[in-house]
C-alpha cells in the first residue's frame, strides 16, 4: 500500500488540486479518530478519479471504433494480472464507488428521475451479489439461504418498476410527438 506521501507525490506530478478535497474533507464532521487513515483513503481516492478520467477521455478520444475497442481491452481488468489483486474486493469496491457515483448525479434534485433511481437500485443488487458470492465461496458449506437475497429481490422488484414506470413515460411522449402536425386551421392565430 503507498504511502500519504507517496499519494501525495503522484499527485502533485499530476497537478490534482489536493488542497480544494482536503478542505472539502475535513470540514464533515468524522465519526472515528482515524485521521491518517481518512487522508489516505482521501488521496488514494482523488488518484482513483484523477487516473479514471484520463482513462475515460483516453477511451474517448479514439479515432475509431477499432482503436476504441483496443485502447478498452489494453485497459480493461482482465488484459493484465495484476499480483496480489483482490479480484472480489475490487469488484465489491466499484460497485460501491458506482452506487455513490449514482447517488451524486441525483444528490441536488427534488425527486430522482426513475432511470436514476433503477441504476442506484441495481448497482446496489450487484454489490450485494457481489457479497454472497464472496460469502458462499469462504463458507462453501453454507446454505443458499443467505440474508441478502431478499433485499435483491426487493431492490430488483423496484428497479424493474421504476425502469417501466421510466419506459411507459417515454412511450407516451414519444407518441405524442408522433402525432399528426396541426392543420392551418388548428393554429390559434388562424381563428
Amino acid at each position: 500500500m503507498a504511502t500519504n506521501g507517496q499519494l501525495r507525490a503522484v499527485l502533485a506530478i499530476l497537478h490534482a488540486d489536493t488542497d480544494a478535497v482536503e478542505e472539502q474533507v475535513w470540514q464533515r464532521a468524522m465519526a472515528g479518530a482515524d485521521s491518517t487513515g481518512v487522508e489516505h483513503a482521501m488521496l488514494a481516492g482523488l488518484l482513483y478519479r484523477v487516473i479514471g478520467a484520463d482513462l475515460r477521455d483516453s477511451l474517448a478520444t479514439a479515432p475509431d471504433v477499432d482503436s476504441l475497442e483496443d485502447r478498452a481491452r489494453a485497459a480493461g481488468p482482465s488484459a493484465v494480472t495484476v499480483r496480489g489483486e483482490d479480484l472480489y474486493g475490487q469488484a465489491h469496491f466499484e460497485a460501491y464507488w458506482l452506487t455513490d457515483r449514482i447517488a451524486e448525479l441525483y444528490g441536488d434534485l427534488d425527486s430522482v428521475p426513475p432511470p436514476l433511481a433503477a441504476a442506484a437500485y441495481t448497482a446496489e443488487v450487484t454489490r450485494t451479489l457481489l457479497r454472497i458470492h464472496r460469502d458462499l465461496l469462504e463458507h462453501p458449506g453454507t446454505p443458499g439461504a443467505h440474508p441478502g437475497w431478499e433485499s435483491i429481490l426487493d431492490q430488483l422488484d423496484r428497479a424493474r418498476a421504476l425502469a417501466q414506470a421510466a419506459y411507459a413515460s417515454a412511450e407516451t411522449i414519444s407518441q405524442r410527438n408522433m402525432r399528426r402536425p396541426p392543420t392551418r386551421q388548428e393554429f390559434p392565430a388562424a381563428r
